[in-house]
């Protein structure tokens, strides 16, 4: 069963949705709330976002092992989440966060989501990103996280995520970047890091994404000196798409492009131009000072490989690829996840990105029955409209019968 109760002004849950309703679409109200009791655990499909939820009982999904999608996105004064809100969520394959107003994510918020695949926390306020934070994610595709306040990524912030296919890191404050942040992301073939605060990224960082075929760096203040030099060599042999690196240093490269440069741009360099990646911009010490009291510093650079006791294809919930079963379809229809929420995103993708990708999700089970809240208006043409046709179609009839007559009696 499905209940579509959207737009209604409800500022809580309605009363009296039926316990076998599977489909609940409560989009475009004024619920502040969300506690356990409020929906059965036969749901599947749960819209609830552009509300005013500013809290979710830490129990309101326990036992929903059917969910599969629940979207909360635009819901801008949530703010924080217990780390047990969605725990035991073992179906579930689409988290709409985007829009809450989240500065945080608490360890173990994602812990157990296994069949997870799409990840929306675009637009919010988030800096830091705890070590391990997605290491449950076996089978995420997509991560959005563009449009926040995050200023670095440390060795283990992506660890775990063997099967990304695309990770959205434009329009934040990053400023540094282990030269190990993405070493597990074998699978990647989307990664956008325009609009940043980089002046510098080693080559030996993006070493890893043999699968990569976008890569846009634009809008990042690079410094194209020495440093940049394992950055150009990677650049020169990469085969897919990539933006322009628009050098703002030294002053005699400004606004030259990094990827145009030629290798005697570089004869001055000897060794190593930095082969830790420890930073990419220089950070007074006022401000590191200030970036430990509010997040927990990054560990030492260390190598830690595979997760703890585990190899990618032996983890619990691990999906080995294959035949891709999932069904891909427009989003604007009232089947499908998420509809419209993403449209806007693709407008200042370059061309090549909009052809290849759109930001579609898959489709949910086609509803079966509604709820008493969703409104039917059948839509019967005007009897005036009916009227003439029918009286057309005597008129063309009695027209044909002339003309037949007169050809018999001729």
């Amino acid at each position: 069963m499905t209940v579509s109760c959207q737009a209604h002004n409800f500022d809580a849950i309605p009363e009296g949705i039926p316990e076998d309703s599977e489909r609940i679409f409560l989009q475009n109200n004024r619920i502040t709330l969300l506690q356990r009791g409020h929906f059965s655990p036969a749901m599947v499909t749960l819209w609830i976002y552009s509300n005013n939820i500013t809290f979710i009982d830490p129990r309101t999904f326990e036992g929903f092992v059917h969910l599969e999608e629940l979207d909360l996105g635009d819901n801008r004064q949530l703010r924080t989440l217990a780390p047990e809100t969605f725990q035991g969520l073992v179906k579930l394959h689409a988290l709409y966060l985007y829009k809450c107003g989240l500065s945080a994510l608490p360890a173990g918020i994602f812990g157990g989501l296994h069949s997870l695949q799409y990840l929306y926390l675009q637009d919010n306020h988030i800096e830091y990103l705890q070590d391990d934070i997605f290491v449950d994610l076996v089978n995420l595709s997509h991560l959005f996280l563009h449009g926040n306040k995050l200023w670095s990524l440390g060795q283990d912030t992506f660890r775990g995520l063997v099967n990304l296919d695309r990770l959205l890191l434009h329009e934040n404050q990053l400023q540094w970047v282990h030269h190990r942040a993405f070493h597990d992301l074998r699978r990647l073939t989307t990664l956008f890091l325009f609009n940043n605060s980089l002046t510098e990224l080693q080559g030996d960082c993006l070493a890893p994404l043999g699968a990569l075929e976008f890569l846009r760096l634009n809008g990042n203040a690079w410094d194209c000196g020495c440093r940049a030099r394992s950055l150009w060599e990677w650049l020169r042999r990469f085969r897919g798409s990539s933006s322009a690196v628009p050098c703002a240093s030294p002053e005699l490269r400004h606004g030259q492009d990094l990827k145009l440069l030629r290798a005697e741009d570089f004869r001055n360099c000897t060794g190593p131009a930095s082969p830790h990646q420890i930073k990419s911009h220089t950070l007074t010490t006022t401000d590191r000072a200030a970036r430990k009291e509010h997040h927990p510093p990054h560990g030492p650079a260390r190598d830690k490989g595979h997760p703890r006791g585990h190899l990618p294809g032996s983890r619990q919930g691990y999906k080995k690829p294959g035949k891709n079963c999932t069904s891909h379809r427009n989003r604007n229809q009232v089947s499908k996840v998420g509809a419209g929420k993403q449209a806007h995103e693709l407008q200042d993708y370059a061309p090549d990105y909009q052809h290849k990708f759109g930001f579609d999700i898959m489709p949910t089970a086609r509803p079966k029955r509604k709820g008493k809240c969703a409104r039917r208006t059948p839509i019967r043409a005007p009897s005036g409209v009916q009227q003439a046709s029918s009286g057309s179609s005597l008129g063309a009839s009695f027209l044909a019968w002339i003309l037949g007559l007169a050809i018999t009696l001729r």
